[in-house]
């Protein structure tokens, strides 16, 4: 691996490019005994080619933050960070296709609840960064567009899977969020005139946005969105406070009481072995939940998460057993 020639050969989570006096990094690659690991002299040319990508695009869009780059077959997306000491390009590469759902590693348990043809309202895949929730996210709607057909747009900042096209009878429009044209509330509110049933917001880490999809949230569509965050409970929590400075915090509560449809948190058990781990709380149809949420009593939720799942395993269990 360190004699490697191309980046596209390496496995890591993120690559620094471009400070003049650190030098190229690659962060946790497997099986390395240093992280990050500096960038081996065979890398050089190819570092260099990468480099000069990152700088034309990112001159190219106009000083923008992030975006995304494609480079010897492999897709990267690019944040720059101004360091004292120079600009660096941070990449992540990202996949160049949608998964099906069943091999995000979600539980199969949960996946009648997710691919209910009547959902609607707020659905929020939350996780720390580099937790695969933009890719659970695109695996969804995908899902449900094969499914279900109807029309879906997306409002993304960097447009990062390549979600647009047709899926079996459905059709999905991806745009972008930059914030030169209003970011992702902007942006939201224009997929709204667009009359699709589903719409994807990128992620919701602003007080705008998270006011502009709680409010929309009970109008019949399905929106589906990321957060980062520690837990369902904690995401709850975070969205209702970022929602409160923009909104009425009764009508905050209220909003997101009766229009949140659902929140699936995960996390990777470690970064080498990739395994999924999930937590989820289904809102349609339970009533208590909702109730607890209406209180601002978001701890309660905790025993409502270990009920419900109890539940989805054991309809699946049966319906395994009915299918034999």
């Amino acid at each position: 691996m360190l004699d490697a020639t191309k980046v596209a050969q390496l496995s890591f989570s993120d690559v620094y490019l471009g400070h003049p006096v650190l030098g190229d990094l690659l962060a946790d690659v497997p099986g390395a005994g240093l992280n990050p690991l500096r960038a081996g002299a065979s890398l050089r040319e190819d570092l260099d080619r990468l480099t000069q990508v990152c700088r034309q695009t990112r001159d190219a869009s106009i000083a923008a933050p992030s975006f995304k780059v494609a480079h010897d077959g492999a897709v990267y997306r690019v944040s720059v960070l101004p360091a004292a000491g120079g600009e660096v390009f941070v990449l992540r590469r990202i996949e160049d296709a949608i998964r099906g759902l069943a091999e995000t590693g979600i539980p199969s348990a949960y996946l009648p609840r997710l691919m209910d043809r009547d959902l609607s309202g707020l659905f929020i895949i939350s996780g720390a960064a580099k937790a695969g929730k933009t890719t659970t996210a695109c695996a969804l709607i995908k899902a449900r567009l094969q499914e279900y057909g109807g029309i879906a747009v997306t409002a993304e900042d960097p447009i990062e899977l390549p979600l647009e096209g047709a899926h079996r009878d459905g059709v999905c429009y991806q745009t972008p969020a930059t914030r030169e044209n209003g970011g992702y509330a902007e942006a939201f509110r224009r997929c709204m005139r667009w009359g699709a049933k589903t719409i994807f917001v990128g992620e919701i880490a602003e007080r705008e946005i998270a006011a502009e999809v709680l409010q929309a949230s009970v109008n019949g569509r399905l929106i589906i969105s990321t957060m980062q965050a520690g837990s369902v409970v904690k995401t709850i929590t975070r969205l209702q406070a970022l929602a409160n400075e923009r909104l009425d915090p009764g009508c905050a509560q209220a909003m997101l009481a009766d229009g949140l449809a659902g929140v699936l948190h995960q996390r990777f058990a470690s970064s080498a072995s990739k395994k999924l781990e999930t937590e989820f709380l289904y809102l349609k149809d339970a009533t208590a939940a909702r109730a607890s949420i209406r209180q601002g009593r978001f701890e309660v939720l905790t025993s409502e998460i270990r009920q419900q799942v109890a539940t989805m395993i054991v309809e699946n269990a049966t319906f395994r057993h009915v299918g034999k």
